[in-house]
């Protein structure tokens, strides 16, 4: 009789939930037998993460979409100067982008995360407080290294989503959350497009867009303090076998440059963002000179950047299902290339509504090629740090767009017809896009974490079939 009652006992044990909290848990299990599981408060600190991007960027083009009256500003400082607003955070990334990585794997995520977001807390401060300097060298000076401060933050925040994804989302749903980054930066860049020449309607008014820039800045570091540290199960195989095979960051930088498909994810990334950045930066002096308004030119940014949004969104969804990132690379590069051939030859006069359509299927598929480009990254070269990977990936496209912006700056004809066009930088983003099809086409590698998860998942149903 009392083995009866202790049996019985033991069964309704086995019915009592693991956990109060509400959590989807993955019908897969570590060879421990300890499950995978995702927590709901994992939306809470992706959702600040874009929150966070979305400020980086408006940040990064706080001068950018009124160039002319930012000139003004700062004592009728030459363009090429005020460039140098938007040029200093991709050279800034040059270095610290790898302490970011080294951040992440040595502390933690959150510990990342918030010191990009006190940087550029303080960094946009300075920033407006430049608005109280008279002298025109003095307010530039302040103005610029408020911006540097800001731009050495920056890193911390768009390298995050990947890790991240990593450290809290199962496999079907790591695409989607990797792409946050890149989507969210768009999204700043369009808020960026359309609300500085609508609050900055001369010179007089700068201190405003930067006075609001510094006040969301602020408003997003508060929540961010919050962001939970790290889920108490890991949510996939890859992610509670991560500490196992960590490896040295020298060594993980040395794997990933003698990795032939790294280096091919590397440069198609590096080329297809920094020609994005540069291109979004100078939308309104590659326009302007042919007659479009300030404020259609910010309408031209948005449009490049909402039709990417949603082809991030629906093309993150798509390999998230059906794993084809592959597919989606080698179809969507040589489709980009064609889209920057066509803007070559649609910039001109009275031509506003075609620009307006090639700029938003450029936007959507360069921005389509984010989430995937990042996931083939890690991919590609596990069992390297996802921090490691995706940090060089946005490393090499800052480096890109810096050489980029100042070669598109250096290539503006000033005496041309019209003059300051800036048709023969087109002509070189052109040259840069088109062969990039030639490369992706000897991309071969095969999904090895996604591999590895597979076959574990087997292995474990296997094991489970057989104890039943």
């Amino acid at each position: 009789m009392n083995n009866v009652q202790e049996c019985s006992l033991k069964q309704e044990q086995s019915c009592i939930p693991l956990d109060d909290e509400k959590e989807s848990v993955e019908p897969k299990e570590t060879a421990d037998q300890t499950p995978f599981r995702t927590y709901r408060i994992r939306f809470y600190g992706l959702f600040l993460i874009a929150l966070l991007n979305i400020v980086s960027s408006m940040n990064w083009l706080s001068v950018a979409p009124v160039p002319d009256y930012a000139s003004e500003f700062f004592g009728n400082a030459r363009l090429t100067s005020v460039n140098w607003f938007s040029n200093v955070f991709l050279l800034t990334y040059i270095v610290a982008g790898p302490v970011s990585s080294y951040v992440f794997d040595h502390h933690s995520i959150k510990t990342g995360i918030l010191l990009g977001a006190s940087l550029q807390t303080l960094g946009s401060w300075l920033r407006f407080f430049s608005s109280y300097v008279k002298n025109d060298s003095g307010r530039f000076g302040l103005a610029m290294v408020g911006q540097v401060i800001c731009a050495v933050g920056q890193p911390f925040i768009l390298n995050s989503s990947t890790p991240y994804a990593s450290l809290w989302f199962s496999p079907d749903g790591r695409s989607s959350a990797s792409m946050v980054s890149g989507l969210a930066n768009a999204v700043g860049m369009a808020v960026a497009d359309l609300l500085l020449p609508a609050v900055v309607l001369d010179s007089s008014d700068m201190w405003i867009g930067f006075l609001i820039i510094a006040c969301a800045t602020t408003a997003v570091l508060v929540p961010s303090i919050f962001i939970p540290l790290k889920p108490k199960t890991p949510p996939s195989y890859s992610a509670s076998t991560k500490m196992d095979h960590d490896l040295p960051f020298h060594t993980a930088v040395l794997q990933l440059l003698q990795n032939r498909d790294f280096i091919i994810i590397f440069i198609t990334f590096g080329i297809a963002c920094g020609l994005f950045s540069t291109v979004t930066s100078l939308m309104t002096q590659i326009v302007t000179p042919y007659g479009v308004s300030v404020d259609d030119a910010g309408f031209l940014g948005a449009a490049f950047i909402i039709a990417g949004i949603v082809g991030a969104v629906v093309v993150g969804l798509f390999v998230d299902k059906t794993m084809k990132h592959k597919l989606v690379l080698k179809t969507f590069v040589p489709v980009v290339g064609f889209m920057y051939l066509a803007l070559l030859f649609v910039v001109k006069e009275d031509n506003f509504s075609v620009i307006m359509v090639i700029s938003a299927l450029l936007g959507f598929f360069t921005f389509s090629l984010l989430p995937v480009a990042l996931e083939l990254s890690v991919e590609c070269s596990y069992p390297v740090s996802e921090a490691v990977s995706s940090s060089m990936l946005w490393v090499c496209s800052q480096v890109f767009g810096l050489i980029f912006l100042v070669s598109m700056d250096a290539l503006r004809e000033e005496h041309g017809v019209p003059e300051n066009n800036m048709r023969r930088g087109l002509v070189m983003a052109t040259g840069l896009a088109m062969p990039l099809m030639a490369f992706v086409a000897f991309y071969t590698s095969p999904n090895k974490r996604m591999e590895i998860e597979k076959r574990n998942r087997v292995d474990n149903q296997t094991h489970v079939s057989r104890i039943v």
